[in-house]
Protein backbone atom coordinates (compact mmCIF):
# COMPACT_ATOMS: atom_id res chain seq x y z
CA UNK A 1 0.00 0.00 0.00
CA UNK A 2 0.75 3.48 -0.72
CA UNK A 3 1.78 5.46 2.59
CA UNK A 4 1.16 8.27 0.53
CA UNK A 5 -2.73 7.60 -0.58
CA UNK A 6 -5.47 9.58 0.83
CA UNK A 7 -7.70 8.62 3.65
CA UNK A 8 -11.15 7.25 2.69
CA UNK A 9 -13.88 8.26 5.16
CA UNK A 10 -16.44 5.33 4.78
CA UNK A 11 -18.98 5.44 7.29
CA UNK A 12 -19.40 1.46 8.19
CA UNK A 13 -16.79 -1.40 7.26
CA UNK A 14 -17.93 -5.21 7.05
CA UNK A 15 -15.25 -7.08 7.19
CA UNK A 16 -15.16 -10.82 4.90
CA UNK A 17 -18.08 -11.48 2.45
CA UNK A 18 -19.04 -14.83 3.49
CA UNK A 19 -22.13 -15.25 5.07
CA UNK A 20 -22.23 -13.60 7.61
CA UNK A 21 -20.93 -10.45 6.40
CA UNK A 22 -23.31 -10.92 3.75
CA UNK A 23 -25.73 -10.55 5.74
CA UNK A 24 -24.59 -7.99 7.60
CA UNK A 25 -24.47 -6.35 4.37
CA UNK A 26 -28.32 -7.52 3.43
CA UNK A 27 -29.67 -5.67 6.80
CA UNK A 28 -28.04 -2.24 6.04
CA UNK A 29 -28.97 -2.40 2.26
CA UNK A 30 -32.60 -2.84 3.06
CA UNK A 31 -32.40 0.28 5.84
CA UNK A 32 -30.46 2.44 2.81
CA UNK A 33 -27.55 2.54 4.87
CA UNK A 34 -23.66 3.30 3.19
CA UNK A 35 -21.35 1.00 3.43
CA UNK A 36 -18.69 -1.52 1.54
CA UNK A 37 -17.15 -5.16 2.46
CA UNK A 38 -13.59 -5.44 2.76
CA UNK A 39 -12.94 -9.09 1.26
CA UNK A 40 -9.54 -10.61 1.15
CA UNK A 41 -10.14 -13.10 -1.35
CA UNK A 42 -13.36 -13.44 -2.98
CA UNK A 43 -17.08 -13.76 -2.07
CA UNK A 44 -17.23 -17.05 0.13
CA UNK A 45 -13.75 -17.21 0.23
CA UNK A 46 -13.68 -19.99 3.07
CA UNK A 47 -15.86 -22.21 0.32
CA UNK A 48 -13.90 -21.34 -2.25
CA UNK A 49 -10.88 -22.05 -0.73
CA UNK A 50 -10.98 -24.26 2.15
CA UNK A 51 -13.36 -26.52 1.52
CA UNK A 52 -12.74 -30.31 -0.11
CA UNK A 53 -14.39 -30.77 -3.40
CA UNK A 54 -16.72 -33.24 -2.43
CA UNK A 55 -17.56 -30.98 0.74
CA UNK A 56 -21.84 -30.43 1.40
CA UNK A 57 -23.40 -28.90 4.33
CA UNK A 58 -24.58 -31.30 7.13
CA UNK A 59 -28.05 -29.76 7.96
CA UNK A 60 -30.61 -29.92 5.28
CA UNK A 61 -31.73 -27.13 2.85
CA UNK A 62 -34.89 -26.29 4.83
CA UNK A 63 -32.33 -25.44 7.87
CA UNK A 64 -31.09 -22.81 5.68
CA UNK A 65 -32.39 -19.70 7.05
CA UNK A 66 -31.29 -16.81 4.85
CA UNK A 67 -33.90 -13.85 3.81
CA UNK A 68 -35.41 -13.49 1.14
CA UNK A 69 -32.90 -16.76 -0.25
CA UNK A 70 -34.40 -19.67 1.67
CA UNK A 71 -35.48 -22.79 -0.16
CA UNK A 72 -38.74 -21.41 -0.57
CA UNK A 73 -37.16 -18.21 -2.92
CA UNK A 74 -36.64 -18.88 -6.71
CA UNK A 75 -32.92 -18.49 -6.06
CA UNK A 76 -32.32 -21.49 -4.41
CA UNK A 77 -30.21 -23.93 -5.77
CA UNK A 78 -32.14 -26.77 -5.01
CA UNK A 79 -35.85 -27.91 -5.03
CA UNK A 80 -35.56 -30.57 -2.24
CA UNK A 81 -36.18 -29.45 0.75
CA UNK A 82 -34.33 -32.83 2.32
CA UNK A 83 -31.38 -32.56 0.21
CA UNK A 84 -27.73 -31.04 0.95
CA UNK A 85 -25.85 -28.45 -0.73
CA UNK A 86 -22.43 -29.59 -1.90
CA UNK A 87 -19.70 -26.83 -1.89
CA UNK A 88 -20.24 -25.70 -5.48
CA UNK A 89 -23.72 -25.16 -4.97
CA UNK A 90 -23.01 -23.19 -1.36
CA UNK A 91 -19.98 -20.96 -3.87
CA UNK A 92 -23.01 -20.35 -6.51
CA UNK A 93 -25.64 -19.50 -3.51
CA UNK A 94 -23.51 -17.19 -1.73
CA UNK A 95 -22.29 -15.24 -5.25
CA UNK A 96 -25.81 -15.55 -6.00
CA UNK A 97 -27.07 -13.78 -2.24
CA UNK A 98 -23.83 -11.19 -3.26
CA UNK A 99 -25.29 -9.97 -6.63
CA UNK A 100 -28.58 -10.13 -4.90
CA UNK A 101 -28.10 -7.60 -2.23
CA UNK A 102 -25.65 -5.31 -4.46
CA UNK A 103 -23.60 -3.78 -2.01
CA UNK A 104 -20.27 -2.88 -2.86
CA UNK A 105 -17.61 -5.34 -2.24
CA UNK A 106 -14.21 -5.31 -2.60
CA UNK A 107 -12.41 -8.27 -3.69
CA UNK A 108 -8.65 -9.06 -3.16
CA UNK A 109 -7.77 -6.74 -0.45
CA UNK A 110 -6.46 -7.41 3.13
CA UNK A 111 -7.36 -6.01 5.88
CA UNK A 112 -3.76 -5.63 7.68
CA UNK A 113 -4.09 -3.31 11.02
CA UNK A 114 -7.01 -2.15 12.95
CA UNK A 115 -6.66 1.00 15.23
CA UNK A 116 -8.87 3.06 17.33
CA UNK A 117 -9.08 6.83 16.77
CA UNK A 118 -10.66 9.54 18.60
CA UNK A 119 -13.73 8.98 16.27
CA UNK A 120 -14.14 5.62 15.14
CA UNK A 121 -11.39 3.55 13.40
CA UNK A 122 -8.76 3.55 11.47
CA UNK A 123 -8.51 0.45 8.73
CA UNK A 124 -5.25 -0.08 7.08
CA UNK A 125 -5.29 -2.72 4.21
CA UNK A 126 -3.40 -4.29 0.89
CA UNK A 127 -4.70 -1.28 -0.72
CA UNK A 128 -5.81 1.81 1.23
CA UNK A 129 -6.53 3.66 4.65
CA UNK A 130 -10.17 3.67 5.62
CA UNK A 131 -11.88 6.29 8.54
CA UNK A 132 -14.61 4.03 9.79
CA UNK A 133 -17.59 4.98 12.65
CA UNK A 134 -18.34 1.83 12.43
CA UNK A 135 -16.29 -2.20 11.91
CA UNK A 136 -18.27 -5.67 12.09
CA UNK A 137 -15.53 -8.77 11.82
CA UNK A 138 -17.04 -11.53 9.72
CA UNK A 139 -13.82 -12.50 8.77
CA UNK A 140 -14.80 -16.10 9.62
CA UNK A 141 -16.61 -18.57 12.26
CA UNK A 142 -13.20 -20.51 13.51
CA UNK A 143 -10.12 -18.47 12.85
CA UNK A 144 -6.78 -19.80 11.44
CA UNK A 145 -6.09 -23.22 11.16
CA UNK A 146 -4.38 -24.81 13.43
CA UNK A 147 -1.79 -27.62 13.57
CA UNK A 148 -0.17 -28.77 16.53
CA UNK A 149 3.24 -28.11 17.30
CA UNK A 150 4.71 -31.58 17.59
CA UNK A 151 4.15 -31.87 13.92
CA UNK A 152 7.56 -29.68 13.53
CA UNK A 153 9.44 -32.89 14.80
CA UNK A 154 8.37 -34.66 11.48
CA UNK A 155 10.77 -34.97 8.62
CA UNK A 156 10.25 -31.80 6.88
CA UNK A 157 9.91 -34.04 3.64
CA UNK A 158 6.87 -35.88 4.88
CA UNK A 159 3.58 -34.14 3.03
CA UNK A 160 1.56 -32.73 5.86
CA UNK A 161 -1.83 -30.34 5.71
CA UNK A 162 -4.52 -29.03 7.47
CA UNK A 163 -7.78 -30.27 6.75
CA UNK A 164 -8.64 -26.64 5.36
CA UNK A 165 -6.16 -27.44 2.47
CA UNK A 166 -7.33 -30.78 1.59
CA UNK A 167 -9.22 -30.56 -1.58
CA UNK A 168 -8.93 -34.29 -3.10
CA UNK A 169 -6.91 -37.68 -3.02
CA UNK A 170 -4.86 -36.58 -6.25
CA UNK A 171 -3.22 -33.87 -4.12
CA UNK A 172 -1.42 -36.54 -1.89
CA UNK A 173 1.16 -38.85 -2.56
CA UNK A 174 0.29 -42.28 -3.39
CA UNK A 175 1.34 -43.71 0.14
CA UNK A 176 -0.97 -44.10 2.74
CA UNK A 177 -2.49 -41.19 3.90
CA UNK A 178 -3.00 -40.31 7.90
CA UNK A 179 -5.89 -38.41 9.12
CA UNK A 180 -5.73 -36.92 12.31
CA UNK A 181 -8.82 -35.97 14.35
CA UNK A 182 -12.33 -37.17 13.70
CA UNK A 183 -14.69 -34.71 14.13
CA UNK A 184 -17.15 -33.47 10.94
CA UNK A 185 -14.17 -32.46 8.47
CA UNK A 186 -11.79 -35.38 10.07
CA UNK A 187 -14.54 -38.54 9.65
CA UNK A 188 -15.76 -37.09 6.28
CA UNK A 189 -11.88 -36.43 4.92
CA UNK A 190 -11.23 -40.09 5.96
CA UNK A 191 -14.43 -41.47 4.60
CA UNK A 192 -13.83 -39.39 1.12
CA UNK A 193 -9.88 -40.85 1.03
CA UNK A 194 -11.40 -44.29 1.37
CA UNK A 195 -13.79 -44.20 -0.91
CA UNK A 196 -11.24 -43.54 -3.40
CA UNK A 197 -8.82 -46.39 -2.90
CA UNK A 198 -6.09 -44.64 -0.77
CA UNK A 199 -4.51 -46.63 2.23
CA UNK A 200 -6.30 -44.57 5.25
CA UNK A 201 -5.56 -44.52 8.90
CA UNK A 202 -7.28 -42.48 11.12
CA UNK A 203 -6.49 -41.17 14.26
CA UNK A 204 -9.68 -41.37 16.60
CA UNK A 205 -10.50 -38.12 19.18
CA UNK A 206 -12.80 -38.31 21.65
CA UNK A 207 -15.51 -36.94 18.90
CA UNK A 208 -19.81 -37.85 19.61
CA UNK A 209 -21.29 -39.21 16.17
CA UNK A 210 -25.13 -38.37 15.04
CA UNK A 211 -27.17 -40.76 13.52
CA UNK A 212 -28.28 -39.50 9.90
CA UNK A 213 -31.99 -39.91 10.97
CA UNK A 214 -33.95 -40.87 13.71
CA UNK A 215 -37.87 -42.48 14.29
CA UNK A 216 -38.50 -40.84 10.40
CA UNK A 217 -36.58 -37.66 10.52
CA UNK A 218 -33.35 -36.13 10.11
CA UNK A 219 -31.43 -35.73 13.42
CA UNK A 220 -31.55 -31.94 12.25
CA UNK A 221 -34.95 -31.67 12.25
CA UNK A 222 -34.72 -33.13 15.75
CA UNK A 223 -32.13 -31.08 17.12
CA UNK A 224 -34.48 -27.80 15.54
CA UNK A 225 -37.81 -28.74 17.00
CA UNK A 226 -35.77 -29.59 20.32
CA UNK A 227 -34.69 -26.70 20.30
CA UNK A 228 -30.81 -27.31 20.68
CA UNK A 229 -30.01 -25.04 17.72
CA UNK A 230 -31.65 -22.27 20.09
CA UNK A 231 -29.36 -22.84 23.36
CA UNK A 232 -27.39 -20.01 24.29
CA UNK A 233 -24.07 -19.27 25.71
CA UNK A 234 -26.05 -18.32 28.98
CA UNK A 235 -27.17 -22.20 29.13
CA UNK A 236 -23.96 -23.68 27.70
CA UNK A 237 -20.72 -24.07 29.75
CA UNK A 238 -17.55 -22.76 27.85
CA UNK A 239 -16.16 -25.99 27.94
CA UNK A 240 -19.04 -27.99 26.22
CA UNK A 241 -19.31 -25.01 23.64
CA UNK A 242 -16.25 -26.13 22.08
CA UNK A 243 -16.19 -29.90 22.08
CA UNK A 244 -15.63 -31.88 19.30
CA UNK A 245 -18.49 -31.70 16.69
CA UNK A 246 -20.04 -35.07 16.10
CA UNK A 247 -19.78 -36.79 12.78
CA UNK A 248 -22.30 -37.19 10.29
CA UNK A 249 -22.65 -36.32 6.67
CA UNK A 250 -24.52 -34.67 3.80
CA UNK A 251 -22.86 -36.63 0.83
CA UNK A 252 -24.20 -39.48 -1.09
CA UNK A 253 -28.09 -37.71 0.14
CA UNK A 254 -27.41 -37.49 3.56
CA UNK A 255 -25.94 -40.58 5.29
CA UNK A 256 -24.69 -42.01 8.78
CA UNK A 257 -20.65 -41.66 9.56
CA UNK A 258 -20.22 -45.23 12.05
CA UNK A 259 -16.25 -45.35 12.15
CA UNK A 260 -16.64 -49.26 12.57
CA UNK A 261 -18.67 -49.56 9.58
CA UNK A 262 -16.26 -47.76 7.52
CA UNK A 263 -13.16 -49.77 9.36
CA UNK A 264 -15.19 -52.49 8.00
CA UNK A 265 -14.77 -50.95 4.26
CA UNK A 266 -10.97 -50.86 4.97
CA UNK A 267 -10.42 -47.73 6.93
CA UNK A 268 -7.80 -48.45 9.90
CA UNK A 269 -8.35 -46.72 13.13
CA UNK A 270 -5.96 -46.01 15.63
CA UNK A 271 -5.94 -43.34 18.90
CA UNK A 272 -5.16 -39.75 19.04
CA UNK A 273 -1.75 -38.98 18.38
CA UNK A 274 0.78 -38.46 21.35
CA UNK A 275 3.76 -37.42 19.81
CA UNK A 276 5.82 -37.32 16.53
CA UNK A 277 9.74 -38.32 15.95
CA UNK A 278 10.62 -37.74 12.82
CA UNK A 279 9.14 -40.45 10.63
CA UNK A 280 7.06 -42.14 13.37
CA UNK A 281 3.59 -41.22 15.16
CA UNK A 282 3.16 -42.07 18.41
CA UNK A 283 0.09 -43.38 19.47
CA UNK A 284 -2.21 -42.89 22.71
CA UNK A 285 -3.80 -46.03 24.10
CA UNK A 286 -7.25 -44.94 23.85
CA UNK A 287 -8.84 -45.86 20.76
CA UNK A 288 -11.44 -48.29 22.66
CA UNK A 289 -12.44 -45.29 25.02
CA UNK A 290 -12.97 -42.93 21.90
CA UNK A 291 -15.06 -45.02 20.41
CA UNK A 292 -16.95 -46.17 22.93
CA UNK A 293 -17.63 -42.35 23.78
CA UNK A 294 -18.74 -42.08 20.40
CA UNK A 295 -21.30 -44.59 20.44
CA UNK A 296 -22.63 -43.45 23.50
CA UNK A 297 -23.19 -40.00 22.43
CA UNK A 298 -25.38 -40.81 19.63
CA UNK A 299 -27.02 -43.47 22.44
CA UNK A 300 -27.85 -40.06 24.77
CA UNK A 301 -28.89 -38.09 22.00
CA UNK A 302 -31.30 -40.58 20.90
CA UNK A 303 -32.55 -40.81 24.79
CA UNK A 304 -33.26 -37.11 23.94
CA UNK A 305 -35.29 -37.69 21.23
CA UNK A 306 -37.07 -40.34 22.95
CA UNK A 307 -37.74 -37.87 25.79
CA UNK A 308 -39.13 -35.19 23.40
CA UNK A 309 -41.10 -37.84 21.10
CA UNK A 310 -43.20 -39.07 24.66
CA UNK A 311 -43.33 -35.23 25.97
CA UNK A 312 -44.91 -33.51 22.99
CA UNK A 313 -47.00 -36.74 22.32
CA UNK A 314 -45.65 -36.90 18.50
CA UNK A 315 -46.95 -40.01 16.54
CA UNK A 316 -43.91 -41.22 14.77
CA UNK A 317 -41.68 -44.54 13.85
CA UNK A 318 -40.63 -46.75 17.27
CA UNK A 319 -36.72 -47.17 16.70
CA UNK A 320 -33.92 -47.35 19.01
CA UNK A 321 -29.91 -47.33 19.02
CA UNK A 322 -28.66 -49.86 21.37
CA UNK A 323 -24.54 -50.21 22.19
CA UNK A 324 -22.79 -51.64 19.12
CA UNK A 325 -21.90 -55.21 19.62
CA UNK A 326 -18.77 -54.44 17.89
CA UNK A 327 -17.09 -52.32 20.97
CA UNK A 328 -14.98 -54.62 22.66
CA UNK A 329 -11.78 -53.21 24.04
CA UNK A 330 -9.79 -56.66 23.15
CA UNK A 331 -10.96 -56.21 19.56
CA UNK A 332 -10.14 -52.11 19.72
CA UNK A 333 -6.21 -52.39 20.56
CA UNK A 334 -4.61 -49.49 19.05
CA UNK A 335 -1.35 -49.82 17.56
CA UNK A 336 1.47 -47.38 19.26
CA UNK A 337 3.24 -46.12 17.01
CA UNK A 338 2.91 -46.01 13.00
CA UNK A 339 6.10 -45.61 10.80
CA UNK A 340 5.95 -42.97 8.09
CA UNK A 341 7.29 -43.40 4.68
CA UNK A 342 9.11 -39.81 3.86
CA UNK A 343 8.52 -39.38 0.26
CA UNK A 344 5.24 -41.67 -0.37
CA UNK A 345 3.00 -41.05 3.10
CA UNK A 346 1.50 -37.69 4.07
CA UNK A 347 -0.38 -36.54 7.13
CA UNK A 348 -4.06 -34.70 7.21
CA UNK A 349 -4.46 -32.21 10.93
CA UNK A 350 -8.16 -32.18 11.60
CA UNK A 351 -7.19 -29.98 14.32
CA UNK A 352 -9.43 -27.33 13.86
CA UNK A 353 -9.18 -23.62 14.32
CA UNK A 354 -7.51 -21.17 16.71
CA UNK A 355 -8.16 -16.97 17.00
CA UNK A 356 -5.81 -14.68 15.75
CA UNK A 357 -6.29 -11.22 16.37
CA UNK A 358 -2.75 -9.74 16.37
CA UNK A 359 -3.44 -7.36 13.46
CA UNK A 360 -6.10 -5.66 15.90
CA UNK A 361 -4.72 -3.04 18.10
CA UNK A 362 -7.65 -3.17 20.53
CA UNK A 363 -8.26 -5.38 23.88
CA UNK A 364 -10.93 -7.75 21.83
CA UNK A 365 -9.30 -11.75 23.00
CA UNK A 366 -9.65 -12.53 26.96
CA UNK A 367 -7.38 -15.60 28.59
CA UNK A 368 -8.68 -17.99 26.35
CA UNK A 369 -8.17 -15.75 23.46
CA UNK A 370 -12.03 -15.71 22.76
CA UNK A 371 -13.49 -12.63 21.16
CA UNK A 372 -14.85 -10.58 23.92
CA UNK A 373 -18.48 -9.76 23.01
CA UNK A 374 -21.92 -10.40 23.95
CA UNK A 375 -24.30 -11.44 20.72
CA UNK A 376 -21.44 -9.82 18.33
CA UNK A 377 -21.24 -6.00 20.50
CA UNK A 378 -18.03 -5.19 22.13
CA UNK A 379 -16.83 -2.62 24.21
CA UNK A 380 -15.82 -0.30 22.11
CA UNK A 381 -18.40 1.66 20.69
CA UNK A 382 -19.51 0.72 16.94
CA UNK A 383 -16.66 -2.26 16.72
CA UNK A 384 -18.86 -5.47 16.14
CA UNK A 385 -17.65 -9.20 15.44
CA UNK A 386 -20.19 -11.20 13.32
CA UNK A 387 -20.70 -15.02 12.49
CA UNK A 388 -18.24 -16.19 15.36
CA UNK A 389 -19.21 -19.89 16.72
CA UNK A 390 -21.31 -19.73 19.77
CA UNK A 391 -21.07 -16.17 19.34
CA UNK A 392 -24.66 -16.00 20.84
CA UNK A 393 -26.24 -19.53 20.13
CA UNK A 394 -25.17 -22.86 19.16
CA UNK A 395 -26.62 -21.46 15.41
CA UNK A 396 -24.47 -18.43 15.22
CA UNK A 397 -21.92 -19.38 12.50
CA UNK A 398 -24.62 -21.87 10.94
CA UNK A 399 -27.14 -21.00 8.01
CA UNK A 400 -29.48 -21.65 10.23
CA UNK A 401 -29.22 -18.51 12.51
CA UNK A 402 -26.73 -16.41 11.27
CA UNK A 403 -28.64 -13.90 10.02
CA UNK A 404 -31.07 -13.65 13.58
CA UNK A 405 -27.68 -11.91 14.71
CA UNK A 406 -27.38 -9.83 11.48
CA UNK A 407 -30.10 -8.44 11.95
CA UNK A 408 -29.65 -8.20 15.58
CA UNK A 409 -26.12 -6.07 14.84
CA UNK A 410 -27.52 -3.51 12.01
CA UNK A 411 -30.44 -2.83 15.17
CA UNK A 412 -28.43 -2.40 17.55
CA UNK A 413 -26.30 0.46 15.03
CA UNK A 414 -28.89 2.22 14.97
CA UNK A 415 -30.79 1.90 18.19
CA UNK A 416 -27.24 3.88 19.42
CA UNK A 417 -27.68 6.16 16.43
CA UNK A 418 -24.18 4.94 15.20
CA UNK A 419 -25.17 4.34 11.63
Amino acid sequence: MNSKQKIKDIPIVVIGAGIAGLCVSYYLSKKNINHIILEKGVVGNTWVNERWDNFYLVNPNWAIKIPEFDISSKYFPSNDPDGFLSKNQVVKYLQSFSNFIGSKINENENVEQITKEEIGYKITTSKQIILSKIVVLANGAFGDPYTPEISKSLDKNIFQIHSSEYRNPNQLPEGKVVVVGSGQSGSQIAEDLLLSGKNVWLAVSKCGRRPRSYRGKDSSWWNYNMGSFDKTVDEVPFENRWKCSPHTSGSMGGHDINLLDLAEKGLNLCGSINDCQKNKLIINDNLYNNIKHSDEHAINWAKGVDKFITEKKINTNIEKINPDKRIVKSKLISIDELALNESKDSIIWSTGFRYNYDWINLDISDNNNQPQQKRGITKYPGFYFMGLQWMHSSKSAQFIGVAEDAEFIVNDMLSKNLA
